[in-house]
């Protein structure tokens, strides 16, 4: 898939993850990243609905948008974008670009290097390096800053960091800053797990109107 998608789906992912940790007693950053493993096994399905803004390293302009994401365990998830959806059900990929009224249409492709949602899930205690940066305040709410670094320098990420709310431990902000210096602040709202999402939400439906182009 594209580099930008996989990214969007990791910050998504971690974020799902971090908004299960309703009742986590302390706050080392070690002993929320070990919960992080466990409480996965409880998640069949998450939607949530989020903004981004994107900071380029080389050009330094910015660029804002909003969507909705949705995931369900086996590697099928749902982007929804102004201009852009792409949907997975784990063995196909579809892609519909609005403005040109076209979709592509591709395998699902397991690469090491990508960042699915499962992986993501049941991999981040392994992969990432965690620190507690510290805490800040959110208005009236107080907020705890972690970090996390991949191991594996062949990600296309040099950190993330997320501020959780240290009241209901809901996810407040994501960053991550690219190998390329592009950094890309993600805001969630409206999460909502274990919603029963039908398994039908992953598929596309072709109305005869669009144009296909078929990579299978």
């Amino acid at each position: 898939m594209i580099k930008n998608q996989n990214k969007i789906i990791l910050m998504l992912i971690v974020g799902l993850i971090i908004n299960t940790l309703s009742a986590i007693s302390g706050d080392d950053a070690g002993t929320i990243i070990k919960k992080l493993q466990k409480k996965y096994d409880g998640i069949r399905d998450a939607s949530v609905t989020f903004s981004q803004h994107v900071q380029f390293g080389v050009t330094k302009s910015e660029q804002t948008f909003s969507g909705k994401f949705s995931m369900k365990k086996g590697n099928k998830y749902r982007i929804e974008m102004d201009q852009q959806t792409i949907i997975t059900d784990g063995k196909s990929v579809w892609s519909f670009n609005k403005i040109n009224n076209q979709v592509l249409i591709d395998k699902y492709k397991e690469d090491p290097k990508s960042f699915s949602p499962d992986k993501v899930l049941v991999n981040v205690p392994g992969n990432y390096n965690s620190v507690l940066l510290g805490k800040e305040k959110s208005g009236e709410q107080e907020v705890s800053i972690l970090k996390l670094t991949p191991k594996n320098e062949k990600l296309n990420l040099k950190w993330m960091k997320i501020w959780v709310d240290n009241d209901d431990w809901l996810m407040k902000k994501i960053q991550i800053l690219d190998i390329s210096d592009n950094l890309m602040t993600y805001t969630l709202n409206e999460i909502k797990i274990n919603s029963d999402i039908a398994d039908s939400a992953f598929q596309f439906v072709v109305p005869d109107s669009i144009n296909v182009i078929d990579l299978r």
